[in-house]
């Protein structure tokens, strides 16, 4: 089996890869990247340079070549953009290529991947969740804001990986920052910090849902420490939401439990940075995804290690010979 994994200069594609050398059917790794140089160009049995996903047409075209002359039998995108392109050419890659893009359906990704339209989902649907304003709605003409309850916190409509999100703890605060980034979001603050969770998600194409739930840290805006939970209630209530969407496959369910019960700060239609944490816990999302998806095979309930991780950085090193 032929499996291409792209951005492999991402944390995601880290993640990802790791999470693949710890599967148990024989495979080899193909990664791409824009740049030339990459960490992940190392991890990988062949690495390619393509365009900009940004750049539709020439990023396709290059893609299709590489899985036509390499015969790659699956796809697995790891940057927002590569994810929401190949979205949108999954049937394209499949009818023509004979390739499966491992990403869930287009309409899904654009939905959660902006925080707004993925707010009105949940009150919609009765998921609780922090109140969330968008700024521009906030502020009257002459650029004042209403009463708040600080301290609340602030984060890009699109982008993930905790990029870009500051505690404001006052009006003036607030004022400083939305005259730099209007057009992020305002977010209820909920408490308390020490009860913030991820948890890693596979729901198969007969609405099996299987569930890993990690009490986490966060540091650099990362997943910094993480234990595992085992909590029918904390599962239940991850299951429950997600039944209530149309994704499907790997998906992250990031949460705080409050004193008024869990709460979903977001839902990630896509692998995640904890993917091959999971995996080293026993829930291996990606080699789920191609069991079920490729290899056909029906799917049991992960066996969960308990046990916590600490994260650390590493390099990669290569000398002039």
């Amino acid at each position: 089996m032929n499996i291409l994994v792209t951005a492999v200069g991402s944390e995601l594609s880290f993640s990802v890869i790791k999470a693949l050398k710890l599967v148990k059917f024989p495979f080899k790794l193909y990664g791409s990247d824009i740049h030339k140089e990459v960490v992940g160009k190392y991890w990988c049995d062949k690495f390619y340079q393509v365009p900009l996903a940004a750049n539709e047409a020439a990023y396709i075209n290059r893609l299709k070549e590489i899985v036509q002359s390499e015969g790659i039998t699956a796809i697995i995108p790891t940057n927002d953009i590569e994810i929401l392109t190949l979205s949108r050419y999954t049937e394209d890659f499949l009818n023509t290529c004979n390739c499966l893009i491992i990403a869930n359906a287009a309409k899904e990704v654009e939905r959660f991947n902006d925080k707004w339209l993925s707010y009105k989902w949940f009150h919609e649907h009765g998921i609780p969740c922090p109140l969330t304003y968008q700024l521009t709605d906030l502020m009257d003409p002459e650029g004042h804001l209403p009463d708040l309850s600080f301290p609340m916190i602030l984060k890009p409509r699109i982008g993930g990986g905790s990029r870009s999100i500051f505690r404001i703890n006052s009006a003036e605060d607030l004022l400083k920052y939305s005259q730099i980034m209007p057009d992020h979001l305002l977010q209820e603050y909920l408490y308390p910090d020490n009860e913030e969770y991820t948890a890693g998600v596979y729901r198969t194409k007969i609405d099996e849902v299987f569930v890993i739930i990690l009490k986490r840290t966060l540091k650099f805006g990362m997943t910094n420490t993480a234990e595992t939970v085992f909590d029918s209630d904390l599962e239940n209530f991850v299951k429950l939401s997600i039944l209530k969407t149309n994704l499907s496959g790997s998906v992250n369910v990031q949460f705080r439990l409050t004193d008024q019960g869990p709460m979903v700060l977001e839902i990630n239609p896509r692998f995640s940075g904890t993917t091959g944490i999971r995996a080293n816990f026993g829930f291996n999302d990606v080699e789920m995804s191609i069991n079920e998806l490729i290899l056909n095979h029906k799917l049991a309930q992960p066996d969960i290690k308990k046990g916590f991780v600490l994260r650390y950085f590493e390099e990669q090193y290569h000398f002039d010979t």
